[in-house]
């Protein structure tokens, strides 16, 4: 079933931007100010501080990561002017592997040298971009649906252009049964290609 109204159709981005703000708020809340009883010494806050480096950076790369994800999931949606019921279910997969994405990043701040922690984090944005990417693959390969003036981009042929986030995730969470650093470090290009793929 076709849902047209151009109400209905602004409800559908409403709701992940919704989210998406929710979800980078929520991230930050993981950094905690020092609470170091008593008169504090430069050195003392700075170790303080030091000590909260894994969480510094769980959540850069998230922001990053997030940040890309949006701004992909708004170009997709930019000229969509007609939506069905599946391509409203696969919006709330997406969402829901982006609502995860704060506890995720917790477990890596906390548990930085676990590696159950760097799999469910490698996990959780491989899936993130496989929900989007097949999004795009479903919405964006109708091109009734969209206003011609601003349609998305034909849909990549080759596979490994397509997939290749959640792939680069596999090999992260591979990875991490070897050296658990590294496999953070190759999640790196994930919020630039595996979301490009939607470009």
């Amino acid at each position: 079933m076709l849902l047209n109204p151009p109400s209905k159709t602004n409800r559908l981005t409403t709701l992940p931007d919704a989210v998406y703000a929710i979800v980078v708020t929520l991230l930050v809340l993981d950094l905690k100010v020092p609470e170091i009883p008593g008169a504090v010494s430069n050195a003392e806050l700075a170790a303080d501080l030091i000590s909260q480096f894994p969480n510094f950076v769980a959540y850069i790369i998230s922001f990053i990561v997030i940040a890309y994800f949006w701004m992909n999931h708004h170009r997709l949606f930019s000229s969509l002017i007609i939506f069905d019921q599946k391509s409203s279910l696969l919006n709330l997969l997406h969402i829901l592997f982006i609502t995860l994405i704060p506890y995720t990043t917790s477990l890596i701040g906390h548990y930085k040298d676990d590696q159950i922690a760097v799999v469910l984090f490698s996990a959780n944005i491989g899936l993130a971009a496989l929900s989007l990417i097949l999004l795009y693959l479903y919405v964006g390969a109708r091109a009734e649906w969209h206003n011609g003036e601003r349609a998305v981009h034909s849909v990549p042929t080759k596979w490994w252009g397509i997939y290749f986030g959640p792939l680069l995730a596999i090999v992260s969470i591979g990875v991490s049964f070897f050296r658990i650093h590294l496999s953070l470090g190759i999640l790196s290009p994930v919020q630039y290609e595996a979301i490009n793929a939607s470009q």
